[in-house]
């Protein structure tokens, strides 16, 4: 479940008020001052503070915090009811303007069902390919600006959604963008060869510079927002291609937090097989203690001293002990790779007690392994309920709940569109949905009645609800 912000204390609010009456070259001080307060009463009160892992965790800034939070609730109010009416006063005998009335148009009532008209969002925008580097003999980087030129926008550890034509079927692929998040820095995905992969294959094989993608996004919640305040210790582990998004992260927040570090647990099958070895070498030599980087081999070279094998429960238990990493209660752990892996570092994370609020994970599946899901084979009604309003979908037949909705008009929550981040997950109200397996959702959500909408077909009549964030 997605964290939301603290609300706003006096604390903040009387920051907000310096900030206003002192000159904005004190911003950034009172800023630093009032996160490291927050800290203290955090840490005195044994509340460990919210990871910042999205936009919605994060810190309210300054700008956004209300001064008047200091007053009584009443007094508040009638102090911001009577600056309105000085506006409109003022816009009536100085410029002559006289507000529009407003209008309140019907809403259908609780329960309704509305049948929205269908049409088809844009959702796919094409990216030109402007580099192309070989990182190893089975990954390459893909570099990507936008049509006009411009750089792709988007946070750390976020990735995109490509769309490939492989004899004919068009074909859709989670990639991560994997540069750092900066003005000025190229934006690349990295694509690494999978066994009978056709998209991955594809673009190892063919992809060069002046072709175009098509991409949805970028999207997902495997991110941080840095801050230039910030003073904390990320903890990562990652298994071969899930190197890409940690590294977006590990090189944004190193150059952005000037008093945050890094640890990185590494694993490959070979030493020829680490994504971005020359690159996180120049990282630990350019930013000395704030980076350490813990390779972890499975099939060694002769010369190499490091651990050996596979990221298993005892090898992670015992390289986090060989790096000294004791919890703080202040920590944030990222980790991303193969399911086997991840599994291992979330029961190492919860047998050192780290609670689950204070893990991000990102979870792929590969689309080869998965069964198709048919549904019923023709078209069904779904009722898709969100906020006490129903709306009624045609969902035509291999049509996707996620598809019709969007052709239907509906806002309904997505990101990857392949079953692979559970951004789209609804709970079932009625009804059957058949899904294509395996995919990212666990077995407790199941157990509670969620389906994912990107890859859930239905059986029959169905009704399902869009649960606020």
């Amino acid at each position: 479940m997605e964290e939301h912000r603290r609300r706003a204390g006096r604390l903040d609010a009387a920051a907000a008020l310096a900030a206003r009456a002192l000159p904005k070259a004190f911003t950034p001080w009172i800023e630093q001052a009032r996160l490291d307060a927050r800290m203290l009463i955090d840490r005195t009160s044994g509340r460990a503070p919210s990871p910042l892992v999205s936009e919605a965790s994060a810190p309210q800034p300054l700008a956004e915090l209300d001064p008047l939070g200091l007053l009584p609730r009443g007094l508040a109010e009638r102090l911001r009811a009577a600056g309105r009416d000085l506006s409109m006063l003022g816009s009536r005998l100085v410029l002559g303007k006289t507000p529009p009335p407003l209008i309140e148009r019907p809403r259908p009532a609780a329960g309704d069902v509305v049948s929205l008209p269908r049409k088809t969002p844009n959702m796919v925008r094409p990216l030109r390919v402007v580099n192309v580097v070989r990182e190893t003999d089975d990954a390459v980087s893909i570099y990507l600006t936008e049509e006009d030129g411009s750089p792709l926008e988007f946070q750390p550890g976020q990735f995109l959604s490509i769309d490939v034509e492989v004899d004919g079927q068009r074909l859709r692929r989670a990639y991560s963008l994997a540069s750092p998040s900066l003005p000025d820095v190229p934006r690349h995905i990295t694509v690494k060869r999978i066994q009978d992969g056709r998209a991955s294959n594809l673009l190892n094989d063919t992809i060069a510079e002046g072709a175009e993608l098509k991409v949805l996004g970028p999207s997902g919640s495997f991110t941080v927002e840095p801050r230039a305040v910030n003073q904390r210790h990320l903890v990562m582990i990652a298994g071969g291609s899930g190197i890409t998004p940690i590294m977006s992260i590990l090189e944004t927040v190193l150059r952005v937090e000037r008093d945050s570090r890094v640890t990185l647990i590494y694993g490959n099958r070979g030493w020829d097989d680490v994504i971005f070895r020359d690159r996180l070498s120049a990282l630990c030599e350019e930013f000395g203690d704030r980076l350490t980087v813990d390779h972890v081999l499975e099939d060694p070279p002769e010369w190499w001293t490091g651990e050996r094998g596979l990221l298993t429960v005892e090898i992670l238990e015992s390289r986090l002990r060989a790096l000294q990493i004791e919890d703080d209660g202040l920590q944030r752990y990222f980790i991303c790779g193969p399911t086997p892996m991840m599994e291992a570092a979330h029961v190492v994370l919860a047998g050192r007690g780290i609670a689950a609020s204070r893990i991000a994970e990102e979870r792929f599946t590969s689309p080869e392994a998965r069964s198709g899901a048919r549904g019923s084979g023709k078209t069904e009604r779904v009722v898709v309920s969100r906020a006490g309003r129903e709306h009624g979908v045609q969902v035509a037949a291999g049509q996707t709940i996620l598809e019709a909705g969007l052709a239907a008009g509906l806002d309904m929550p997505f990101s990857c569109a392949m079953g692979g981040c559970g951004a789209c997950r609804v709970r079932l109200e009625d009804g059957q949905v058949e899904m294509e397996e395996p995919n990212c959702l666990s077995q407790a959500e199941r157990e509670q009645g969620y389906v994912l909408a990107c890859v859930g077909r239905p059986l029959g009549a169905v009704r399902v609800e869009v649960e606020e964030s």
